[in-house]
């Protein structure tokens, strides 16, 4: 087993007895599968059987993967000068512009194309909410093929499920929780405050993007 996939095993165990209790860890701890897909989708069925929707949401959620929090410095100091989200979002913008552009190996026509659609960390702010979509995790390949199959493989930053996209396996798509849990910790942390994350798109439900609304109390 790989060893992002036991890490990310033990957070699902971690967060599963915090939030749900001991009796729906034990029932987690329990699952056996090797693959990725085949524990998710046990996993999923497991939980639906011993919570609430609400709660497995919250699971999947604190068990994504985040951005390094120094990263987030800057918008983080403009929240906290401003108490805006819309500037601070800005400062996220501008942070995510410049580090994308190197990490990526994108155009400045690229970029901007991005930030447009309202791709990547920073997202659109859209009647006083935040509307972020994911860039496609292998940005060059995705533009490159025209086959919607491999786009989706392409697009996908889940390195445990996206695979089956390829075989047009399918998972439960609460699953995509985790992904917002990526949004969830980034206005956390620059805001102070807890955030509410929708999922709104996300590929397995057949959609060809994720997006998610990101809400502020």
């Amino acid at each position: 087993m790989f060893i992002f996939e036991r890490m990310w095993r033990n957070k699902i165990k971690t967060n599963t007895k915090q939030i749900a209790g001991t009796e729906s860890h034990e029932t987690v701890s329990a699952i056996v599968e090797d693959d990725p897909v085949c524990f998710s989708r046990t996993l999923i069925r497991e939980l639906r059987g011993a919570t609430t929707d609400e709660k497995i949401r919250a699971i999947f959620s604190q068990s994504a993967c985040y951005m390094p929090h120094e990263k987030l410095a800057e918008p983080k100091q403009v929240y906290a000068e401003t108490k805006d989200i819309e500037i601070a979002r800005k400062a996220l913008e501008d942070m995510f512009r410049r580090d994308i552009k190197e990490y990526k190996n994108l155009s400045d026509a690229q970029v901007e194309d991005i930030l447009n659609r309202g791709w990547g960390a920073a997202g659109l702010f859209v009647d006083g909410a935040i509307i972020a979509t994911k860039i496609p995790s292998q940005f060059h390949e995705y533009f490159a093929t025209e086959d919607p199959i491999q786009k989706k493989y392409y697009y996908c930053h889940c390195p445990r499920v996206k695979k089956e996209l390829l075989e047009a396996v399918d998972l439960d798509s609460i699953y995509c929780n985790c992904g917002g849990g990526f949004y969830r910790d980034i206005w956390e942390t620059i805001t102070g405050e807890a955030v509410t994350i929708t999922v709104l798109n996300n590929l397995f439900d057949g959609d060809d993007v994720c997006r998610f609304r990101i809400e502020f109390t």
